[in-house]
């Protein structure tokens, strides 16, 4: 399992801080990001390190719903441009909670995009895209519904104007990417609970999230889906880790 960590804080040199200067404020770049193929920052087989220069598997979600914080799981099997609209992305995936894998359609659709006026690598422009999330389960299935939520992706420029998602500071503590907050709603009941995803840390976590460098399970929480993550990373058994680890890298979305 690849584990680390990710950011939209604006990283600021000590020194400049020291000076009580401020990073310019992002351009917008609402227009300019219509050219662009975004699929890729939320779909691909494998992510590039800016930093490492070096290739990783593409990370999974982690992701949460309810109060009691249950473990949701999200993977998109499909994103493609709407070549109707530049602005539209048309997604197909499963989710899973506990045993239950449900697929669903939908739509990711850019709703702002900023581009920063400094940057942590001089080879790149960063910038971010807001986007809306609608997404759609199997009607037929029980307990399916929907989804509704705004999506943050750090995605970076090189010098040849590709756009590729923003791994330059990925080595950073409190780093992330992707960062959802949404609501699922109950098609059979209208029951509403929260339910957020992100890379490598979930927005809006709470208490869930106890940890400084990287998403650590506060043990309160364990039990609602989390041993085998928690395992992963803590148990002292070989055995027991390896098994973990295995779980976690499992492609349950192919069951």
């Amino acid at each position: 399992m690849f584990q680390k960590t990710c950011l939209f804080l604006i990283l600021v040199p000590a020194s400049v801080l020291s000076a009580g200067a401020q990073k310019p404020a992002a351009a917008d770049y609402y227009k300019a990001i219509a050219k662009y193929d975004l699929s890729r920052l939320w779909r691909a087989d494998s992510l590039f390190d800016q930093e490492e220069k070096k290739n990783f598997v593409f990370p999974e979600p982690l992701g949460f719903i309810g109060d009691n914080f249950q473990r949701f799981f999200i993977h998109y099997t499909s994103v493609r441009k709407n070549p109707q609209n530049p602005y539209e992305y048309i997604v197909a995936g499963k989710t899973r909670v506990k045993n239950t894998i449900l697929p669903f359609t939908g739509k990711i659709t850019v709703k702002r995009a900023t581009l920063d006026r400094e940057s942590d690598d001089p080879m790149y422009r960063q910038g971010t895209v807001y986007a809306e999330v609608r997404l759609f389960e199997d009607s037929v299935a029980a307990a399916s519904g929907s989804f509704q939520g705004q999506l943050v992706t750090s995605c970076c420029i090189d010098k040849k104007g590709r756009i590729a998602y923003d791994a330059i500071m990925m080595v950073a503590d409190g780093y992330s990417n992707n960062q959802c907050t949404a609501v699922w709603k109950s098609y059979r009941t209208g029951a509403t609970k929260k339910c957020n995803w992100g890379d490598f840390r979930i927005p809006e976590s709470g208490e869930l999230d106890h940890g400084a460098g990287e998403f650590t399970v506060d043990e309160k929480y364990v039990r609602f889906g989390w041993e085998s993550y928690v395992k992963s990373y803590s148990s002292d058994d070989e055995k027991e880790r390896a098994a973990a680890l295995a779980e976690e890298d499992r492609q349950w979305w192919k069951d």
